[in-house]
C-alpha cells in the first residue's frame, strides 16, 4: 500500500519509474501543456456531444414520421388482396355462368402475374426509403461520434505521468487534426438535410397521383423552403458577416475558389493575377473558418472596432462599467493605428446624426467627472480620487492624439475638469492639471493664432473653458501662450507637491512626459521679452525650492521637490539654452 503511495507521488512529481528517483526538470513545461490542454479537450468533446445529442433526438423523430408514410406506401407496390378477390369472384361467376350455356370461356391470367405496380409509386418509395435510410444512417454517426469523443478523452488520460501524458495526447490530437473529425462532425447534418428533401420529393410525388391541387400547394411550400436554404447557403459566402449557414456553404466557398483559380489561371502572365491567385491559394490553405476570422481581426472597412466599442458603451449599466470603459481609453489610442483609433473614438464623442440611438461618450464622461465635483460628502474618497484620475487621463490622452477630438467634448466637461485642478485633493489636481496644460497646447498647436481660433468657434470655447481665469493669456502670440502654459504648469505642479503625501514613481513619469510634451519644439520659437523673464524667474524660484503657495506649519519633504526640479531641468533644458544670456544669467543666481 505504502509503495503504490510513493508511485503516485512520484507521477505527481514527474518522477520517471524504473529510471532514477530524482525528478523530471522538465515537469512544468509537462504541468503547462497538461493545462492547456485540460482547458481545450473538454470544450472540444463538449460541443461534439452537444451536436450529437440534437441530432438523437431529431433523427428519432423524422424516421417515425417518415417509416409511417412508408408503411402505406409500401402497399402500392403490391397488388391489392381485395382487389385480387373481387376479381378472382368476378372470374368465377363468369365461368359458371358460360358453362350452364355450354359456353368454352378462355380463364385469363391471374392478378399476380399481370400486376405492375405504377411508376410514381417506385419513384415514391424510391425517395422515402432512401430518405429514412439516411435519417438513421444520421443517429448511427451521432452514436458514433459520442464514443469517439469519450474514447479520446479516455485515452488521454491512461497515464498519469505528465510527460507520456502529454505525447499521448498530443498523438491523439495529430489524428483528430489529420482525419478531420471537426469536418466529419458538421456535415453529418448534411446527410439528415437531404433525407428532408428527398422525403419532400416523394411527398409531392405521391401527392400528385392523388390530388393535384393538394399538391401544387405543397410544391409551392417546398420550393420557397428550397429558395431560402440556398440563400441561406449563399450569404455567407457573398458576406462573411452573415451569421446564417448550412453544411453546404463551405463547398460552395471552396469550389468558387478552385473555379476561381482556374479562371485565372487562363492571364497568369500579369503580376497582378498571380497575386491574387496566391491569395486565393492562401485562404483555400487557411480554410474557411479560418479566413472568416482573419477578416473580422484585419478589415477595417467594416468599422468592427468602432462598432465594438459603441455596443460596450452601450452595454455599460452602471457609473463603475463606464468608468472601466473610460480607463480604457488611453491605451486604446496609444495602440494601434493611431488615425483609425482617433477616427472611432471620434464617433463616439460625435453626436450621431443618422442613428439618434446610437451611443455618445461626452455625455457620459461629463456625468461622471460631475460626480467628482458634487461628491464630497457622498462619495467614498478613494473611489472620488480614482474616478477623477480616470477622466482626467482620458482627456489628456484625447487632447494627445487630436486637436479635433477635443472639439467634441461639451464646454461643461472642460469647465468641470478646470474645477478639479484645484481641488483639495492634491493628486486630482495633479492630474486635472497635466490634462488642460495638454489639451491647450494641443488646441494652440492645431489652431495657430486668435484669427484662426475665431474661424473655429468649437474650439475656441473650448479654449477659453480650459484657460479659465487666465483669459490674459489671450493677449499674447502663439509661442508665447505656448511658453506660459509650461510656466503656469510647472508654477502650480511646484505649489501641490508639499501637499502631497507622497509622490509616486507614476506620478512623477506623468509629469516628465506632461513637460516633455509641452516643452516639445519650443526650442524653435521666438517669444517676448515678458514671456521669456516670467518663464526664467519661474524656473529660478523653483531651483531654490521655494513654493509659491507655502501650507502653514508644514515642511517640504526635500525628495519630491529634489525630483520634480531635475525632471523640469531635463524637460527645460533645450527651451532654457534656447533663450538669451541674461535670462540664463537670472538662472545661475539659484
Amino acid at each position: 500500500m505504502d509503495s503504490t503511495n510513493k508511485t503516485d507521488q512520484d507521477a505527481e512529481k514527474g518522477i520517471v519509474p524504473g529510471a532514477d528517483d530524482s525528478p523530471d526538470p522538465s515537469s512544468k513545461m509537462w504541468a503547462l501543456c497538461i493545462l492547456q490542454a485540460n482547458e481545450h479537450d473538454p470544450a472540444m468533446v463538449k460541443g461534439w456531444k452537444a451536436d450529437m445529442d440534437g441530432f438523437f433526438i431529431y433523427t428519432s423523430v423524422f424516421s417515425v414520421t417518415v417509416a409511417a408514410f412508408v408503411i402505406e406506401s409500401v402497399k402500392l407496390l403490391q397488388p391489392d388482396s381485395s382487389a385480387v378477390t373481387a376479381q378472382l369472384l368476378r372470374q368465377a361467376t363468369q365461368q359458371l355462368a358460360a358453362i350452364s350455356n355450354g359456353v368454352h370461356l378462355v380463364t385469363p391470367p391471374t392478378t399476380d402475374d399481370a400486376f405492375r405496380p405504377p411508376r410514381y409509386a417506385v419513384r415514391v418509395n424510391i425517395l422515402w426509403f432512401l430518405s429514412l435510410c439516411l435519417g438513421l444512417s444520421c443517429a448511427l454517426l451521432a452514436t458514433l461520434v459520442q464514443q469517439w469523443a469519450r474514447r479520446y478523452l479516455r485515452l488521454t488520460h491512461t497515464d498519469t505521468r505528465p510527460m507520456f501524458c502529454v505525447r499521448t495526447r498530443t498523438y491523439l490530437f495529430h489524428g483528430v487534426e489529420s482525419f478531420h473529425i471537426r469536418w466529419v462532425i458538421e456535415n453529418i447534418s448534411l446527410l439528415m438535410q437531404a433525407a428532408i428533401f428527398l422525403f419532400f420529393a416523394g411527398l409531392v410525388e405521391f401527392l400528385f397521383a392523388i390530388n393535384h391541387e393538394v399538391a401544387t400547394v405543397i410544391l409551392v411550400t417546398v420550393c420557397i423552403f428550397g429558395a431560402v436554404y440556398i440563400s441561406l447557403t449563399a450569404f455567407p459566402v457573398l458576406y462573411y458577416y452573415c451569421p446564417y449557414q448550412t453544411p453546404l456553404t463551405s463547398l460552395i466557398w471552396y469550389t468558387g475558389h478552385y473555379l476561381s483559380i482556374g479562371a485565372l489561371w487562363l492571364f497568369s502572365y500579369s503580376k497582378r493575377i498571380q497575386d491574387t491567385i496566391q491569395r486565393l491559394r492562401d485562404n483555400i490553405h487557411k480554410g474557411y473558418y479560418n479566413h472568416l476570422a482573419d477578416i473580422a481581426k484585419y478589415d477595417e472597412e467594416l468599422q468592427i472596432d468602432e462598432k465594438a466599442l459603441k455596443w460596450a458603451l452601450t452595454s455599460c449599466s452602471d457609473d463603475s462599467q463606464l468608468e472601466t470603459f473610460v480607463d480604457a481609453i488611453p491605451g486604446y489610442l496609444r495602440g494601434g493605428k493611431k488615425s483609425y483609433r482617433i477616427k472611432n473614438i471620434k464617433s463616439l464623442l460625435n453626436k450621431p446624426m443618422n442613428d439618434p440611438h446610437d451611443p455618445q461618450l461626452s455625455p457620459h464622461l461629463d456625468l461622471l467627472l460631475t460626480s467628482c465635483v458634487d461628491a464630497d460628502i457622498g462619495m467614498d474618497k478613494g473611489l472620488r480620487r480614482q474616478r477623477a484620475i480616470t477622466c482626467a487621463r482620458a482627456i489628456g490622452e484625447i487632447s494627445k492624439a487630436s486637436a479635433d477630438l477635443m472639439t467634441y467634448l461639451p464646454v461643461a466637461t472642460c469647465r468641470k475638469l478646470r474645477h478639479l485642478s484645484g481641488d483639495h485633493d492634491p493628486v486630482i489636481a495633479l492630474e486635472a492639471l497635466s490634462a488642460l496644460a495638454i489639451a491647450e497646447h494641443t488646441l494652440l498647436a492645431r489652431f495657430d493664432g486668435k484669427k484662426d481660433l475665431e474661424r473655429h468657434t468649437d474650439a475656441s470655447q473650448v479654449l477659453n473653458a480650459i484657460v479659465g481665469e487666465r483669459q490674459h493669456h489671450h493677449d499674447h502670440g502663439p509661442s508665447d501662450r505656448r511658453l506660459l502654459i509650461v510656466t503656469d504648469f510647472i508654477s502650480r505642479v511646484f505649489s501641490l507637491i508639499p501637499l502631497m503625501e507622497k509622490l509616486s514613481y507614476e506620478d512623477l513619469e506623468a509629469i516628465r512626459k506632461t513637460l516633455e510634451r509641452l516643452c516639445d519644439a519650443l526650442d524653435r520659437e521666438e517669444f517676448s521679452l515678458e514671456a521669456r523673464r516670467k518663464f526664467a524667474e519661474k524656473l529660478a524660484e523653483m531651483m531654490r525650492g521655494e513654493a509659491e503657495v507655502k501650507p502653514e506649519g508644514q515642511q517640504f519633504s526635500r525628495s519630491p521637490i529634489s525630483a520634480f526640479q531635475k525632471i523640469v531641468e531635463n524637460a527645460t533644458s533645450e527651451v532654457v539654452n534656447a533663450l538669451e544670456v541674461e535670462f540664463n544669467d537670472l538662472l545661475s543666481k539659484s
